[in-house]
Parts: C-alpha cells; structure tokens; sequence
C-alpha cells in the first residue's frame, strides 16, 4: 500500500552517519516529533518505501513556525538489495513533495591526508565523472542543470556552525570554505588503494557511494543542498594490510547520535527567507530546441 505525499519544504536523508539508531527517536531531542512512520511512496520509477513525517516545533525553528520534514532511511536504497535507482526515486518523491532544503547525511573516507578519523565535513563541490545516469529531467531539451554551487553555502554554514556546538572537540569541524570535493563511488564494494590514488590524483578530498548523486539530483528539481557528514576511514588507512573485519571499532555508533542531533538543528534553523540560488541555478531552455525538429 501506498501513501498520499505530503507537501513539505525540508528532507533529510539518513544514510550510514545516522546508522545504529532510529532517526528521530532515539536522539530523543526536545521539539521533534514523529508525525508518522512507515510511510511508502509511489513515483513513477517504482515504489519506495521507509520513510516518516517528521514535525520539528515552532520553538526550535528559525522563523518559530512549525516545520513538517520528509525523512527516508539510508538513501532510500532496498534492504534485500543492490539497486542504485534508489536515489532517483527518493527525489522524485521530494519534487512531489515540493521540498526546496534537503540535508543528505553519510560517512566519508578521507583522501587528503590532513583529515582525520572522526572529523566532520561538510562539502563544497563532487566529482562524478559518469554524472547519475539515473536523471529526473524530462529528457535533454528542457532543462539546463549548472554544475555550480551543488552545496548551498547558506545552508552549509548553518550546519557548521551547528557541528562546532555539538560536535566533540577533539575533532575537527570543515565547513563550506574549506572548499572539499567529494568523489563519487558506486559501491557497495569499498575503494582499493589504486582508487583511492586516483580518485585523489583527481582533486578529491573525500569520497563516498551517496552524495554526488543526491547533490546532482537536487540540482535537477531545483532544491538547495548540503550534507551531514563525518569520516571513518583516513586516506592511509586505504594501504594497510588487509584485515578482518573490514570495518574496525570506529566510533560510528558513538557518533551517529551526535551527527542525527546536528542534521535536526540544523534543518530547524535554516533560514526562511533567505536567497537560495538552488530553483536559479536550473534554466528551462527555449521551447524552440524541442519544437523545432
């Protein structure tokens, strides 16, 4: 069965940086509640499900007016398998929804040696050579997509500045001026050392299997973007002698419920009014490149 979409402004889509916990649950923050759960959604690319209707109080928010957020688990990607469509079919549902802010959260392997385990980063541009072949614009003619400012700087700096009050102070927080691109890997198979060299060689300075896509598709139903993010694997930890388990005591678990409380405050606290270029930064093109033929 399938469920009427609701009209929002606000998405955050989980993925691995919010794993281990129920988001928004088990953060138990003051002010969010869940409205409904277990929600799923047709678009025309398939059914896809996971989702909850989150309300974030008027006493949390930026503008004090209640805040109706759409929340889908890990990408939206199946539990029973491999199917990269998911994306595509997560931001059909948000251009149904009308969301125009998205939060997309995830972890990170570094490839500039200068960042650490644990550090949060938030990115500024991606690398994604292929772009997503998994595109929502209705065909070549219609639209054109800026490859600019994927990361919305504005909402970007709302979330740094809420990472350096919640996040541990041991570690390091990269906001957008720190300019980090993000490579993009399919997955679910993990970069080898000769990928991780390249991707490096490239300019990137993070890489992971979720974000360019969802950056690219954001672009495509004109929504602002940023993401919520933190590292789990150092650019040399890519050469170490193979080992088992592949994923060590990192501290994801402990960190997962910091990172869900920053993606909450921060999505309350993003500006209402302010001058988002995401909707400017897609051009319809002229009728005549499809008419004309």
């Amino acid at each position: 069965m399938t469920h009427p979409i609701p009209k929002v402004d606000h998405a955050i889509i989980c993925g691995s940086a919010s794993w281990g916990i129920r988001f928004p649950e088990d953060v138990a923050e003051p002010g969010v509640t869940v409205l409904e759960r277990d929600l799923t959604f047709a678009t025309p690319y398939g059914d896809v499900g996971e989702w909850k209707l989150v309300e974030l109080d008027g006493s949390i928010t930026a503008d004090g007016a209640p805040r109706r957020v759409l929340v889908v688990f890990s990408h939206g990607w199946p539990l029973d398998e491999i199917d990269h469509e998911g994306t595509r079919r997560v931001f059909s549902v948000l251009q149904q929804a009308g969301v125009t802010k998205v939060i997309a959260m995830s972890t990170m392997g570094a490839l500039n040696k200068a960042i650490l385990e644990s550090d949060f980063v938030v990115c500024s541009d991606i690398i994604e050579l292929t772009q997503t072949k998994y595109s929502l614009l209705p065909g070549r003619t219609r639209f054109d997509c800026s490859g600019k400012q994927l990361f919305c700087p504005i909402l970007g700096g709302v979330v740094e500045a809420t990472a350096k009050e919640f996040w541990p102070k041991e570690a390091r927080v990269y906001g957008p001026s720190a300019g980090l691109v993000s490579a993009h890997s399919w997955g679910p198979r993990l970069q080898s050392p000769a990928e991780a060299t390249a991707y490096r060689s490239l300019g990137a300075d993070l890489v992971n299997h979720s974000l360019a896509p969802e950056a690219t598709l954001a672009r495509e139903i004109g929504a602002s973007l940023t993401n919520v993010a933190f590292v789990t694997a150092t650019y040399l930890g890519y050469f170490t002698p193979a080992q088992r388990p592949i994923i060590g005591n990192d501290r994801r678990l402990e960190l997962a419920p910091i990172a869900s409380r920053i993606a909450l405050h921060a999505c309350a606290r993003f500006p209402a009014d302010a001058d988002y270029l995401g909707p400017a930064l897609r051009s319809s093109q002229p009728a005549i490149h499809y008419d004309n033929r």
